[in-house]
């Protein structure tokens, strides 16, 4: 839903300003609760008197109060403003926006920010607009931040022409678009015809630019903040998120599946004095079952004051900073008339249980459970049979045949809970005309299919750092251009996983000795699931146990973090692709290399 809709027709807020003045009677009262004020940073005994989608008073209500207003008991209970995610994948969450709206309305989250760039690469803007209509009545205001990695020609590396650059203008001049996302100076000056005019007319509209300075400092970080980067979502050091707020950019804590910096970050507030305000915290990627078990944004405020941030100081970063780093404070992130009366009422600020979420004034989570009906509409048949991979595959494609001896190998090293990759060259064993893999050695295959041509075309290589000890697991789930992923130690478990998953339509699927040990299927762009929402977590979860118990891989992410190394665009480190190995630099310059030295 576009957040300023009811600004532009002023009804909306004169409705609530008569409320306020006691002209109308309001359609809500909260009462009983503690208000946690974001602005002056207290916390005071106050009800709330709501008018439509908008708050209209806050304090004493009662002139508000008329024969048809409706209460809602808030005793004991502390009212915050609703949660708000400024940077969240909805492609790597397992599940449709709709089915999102379920998980997430009851843990206190009411907005989030997303670029649909996966499906956007897969079928096109036509699949971003729609799931943006689909979102409307969930309760889950879902924000648009394009992003331009969707419409970048990756050529030789993987080029589907899908979605262009004046499809990125159009989502920018969408009227639900909030920000442009991941900019930076490198991406600037891509030979990308059109690709400049974009970022200037997301200025011109007011559009925030969003960054991804990974690994940036000096004139690069400057050069950005000077073509209005207003955010980093990708600051993984203390130095970085000073150098950052220094020059008044908000740093967005990230802690998802794959990537986790928040604890690592922290310190340059809780240390080094780094004034809250200019901190918000966001997923980026975050799976199904993650979600389900830690939280979200109200897991991050459950770590935030357990590592030294004072409540209302968290509570801030997930509300009025996370508003205020997309441009939309004055429609989010506190609890003042005129705010959305988009609201998470908690048992305390220091487990914050959610008890009650309301959004725009509308009653849509109690104790857990999600209280709007469920949108069942079907999706377009053609957006839930899009895994294309034109044959059936066997060991022998996963071969990795080298010379006999213990030779020099050129593998892709994963680093736990980092997006980049390194090149290590690893002087490994062999049997049977290949490198050895398993074993107690924390070696595996990576291979990456086409699934969206039907070309048929595999690649194969060696990874190292996901700590896979036994057996294979396919997903059409990974970073960029959504092939198929298959990483594994057996060749034969390899096939099958790989088979299997094409003929879920997409998906994950964990095989051991032969057997399909789990599976969660996500037919929708191949990529998320639009079935029931519990029978997909439930598949999910086995899934993640299925990744600990049969594989023997403790890192938490696993999908993701593979996913990663196979995102052969911007980040550096080597990567892996359909064609093969590819060394990645700085600026997005690659170059294919061979798997021996």
């Amino acid at each position: 839903m576009d957040p300023s809709a009811t600004e532009t027709s002023p009804a909306g807020r004169r409705h609530a300003a008569d409320v306020a003045a006691g002209r109308e009677p309001a359609d809500l009262v909260i009462t009983g609760g503690h208000i946690v004020d974001v602005l002056s940073g207290r916390v005071y005994r106050g009800d709330v008197a709501v008018a439509g989608a908008r708050i209209a008073a806050v304090g004493d209500v009662e002139h508000c109060v008329g024969d048809g207003t409706a209460g809602i008991d808030g005793t004991g209970l502390f009212v915050l403003p609703g949660f708000i995610d400024p940077h969240f994948h909805v492609g790597f969450s397992q599940v449709t926006v709709e089915r999102l709206a379920e998980l997430l309305l009851p843990m206190g989250t009411v907005a989030l920010s997303s670029c649909f760039s996966e499906s956007a690469y897969i079928a096109g803007r036509r699949a971003v607009e729609a799931q943006l209509g689909r979102a409307a009545g969930t309760g889950l205001d879902a924000l648009l931040s394009p992003f331009h990695a969707a419409a970048l020609g990756l050529g030789e590396f993987g080029c589907l022409n899908r979605f262009s650059v004046d499809d990125l203008r159009a989502l920018v001049e969408h009227e639900q678009c909030v920000e442009l996302r991941e900019w930076n100076d490198d991406v600037s000056r891509l030979p990308v015809p059109g690709l400049a005019g974009v970022w200037a007319e997301a200025v011109k509209r007011g559009r925030v630019i969003g960054g991804h300075m990974e690994g940036l400092s000096g004139p690069a970080v400057q050069a950005a903040v000077a073509q209005g980067v207003a955010s980093d979502h990708e600051v993984t050091t203390v130095e970085e998120a000073l150098e950052r707020v220094r020059l008044g950019v908000i740093v967005q804590l990230r802690e998802g599946s794959s990537t986790q910096d928040l604890l690592n970050v922290l310190p340059a507030i809780t240390e080094f004095g780094a004034d809250p305000s200019m901190f918000s915290a966001c997923s980026d990627e975050q799976e199904l079952h993650s979600l389900a078990e830690l939280g979200h944004q109200d897991h991050k405020l459950r770590m935030l004051v357990r590592n030294g941030v004072a409540p209302v100081d968290a509570v801030r970063m997930v509300t009025l900073n996370a508003a205020r780093s997309l441009g939309l404070e004055r429609h989010y992130g506190a609890v003042l008339p005129g705010r959305l009366a988009s609201l998470a009422l908690v048992e305390d600020l220091a487990s914050f249980r959610v008890v009650r979420t309301l959004s725009r004034g509308r009653l849509c989570a109690e104790n857990g459970e999600y209280l709007l009906p469920s949108r069942l509409e079907d999706y377009p048949a053609e957006w839930n049979h899009m895994v294309r991979v034109g044959r059936a595959f066997t060991r022998d494609d996963f071969r990795l045949p080298v010379a006999d001896g213990t030779p020099t190998l050129r593998v892709i090293g994963i680093t736990p809970g980092s997006l980049r990759t390194d090149e290590r060259l690893l002087d490994l064993p062999v049997r049977d005309g290949g490198p050895v893999t398993g074993d107690g050695r924390d070696i595996a295959k990576i291979a990456v299919a086409d699934r969206h041509e039907a070309t048929g075309r595999l690649a194969t290589a060696l990874i190292n750092g996901l700590g896979v000890r036994r057996g294979a697991i396919a997903a059409t789930v990974n970073a960029g251009v959504m092939n198929l992923m298959v990483v594994g130690v057996d060749d034969a478990d390899m096939a099958l996983a790989a088979n299997r998953c094409a003929e879920l339509e997409g998906g994950i699927v964990v095989v051991r000795d032969g057997v399909v040990r789990a599976e969660v299927a996500l037919p929708t762009f191949g990529i998320v699931s639009h079935g029931p929402l519990a029978q997909t977590l439930t598949s999910s979860r086995r899934v993640a146990q299925a990744i600990r118990d049969e594989l023997g891989s403790p890192l938490p992410g696993l999908v993701p973090s593979a996913g990663f190394a196979c995102l052969a665009v911007s980040i550096p480190g080597l990567k892996m692709t359909e064609y093969g190995l590819v060394r990645v630099a700085r600026g997005g310059l690659r170059e294919r290399v061979s798997i021996t030295v």
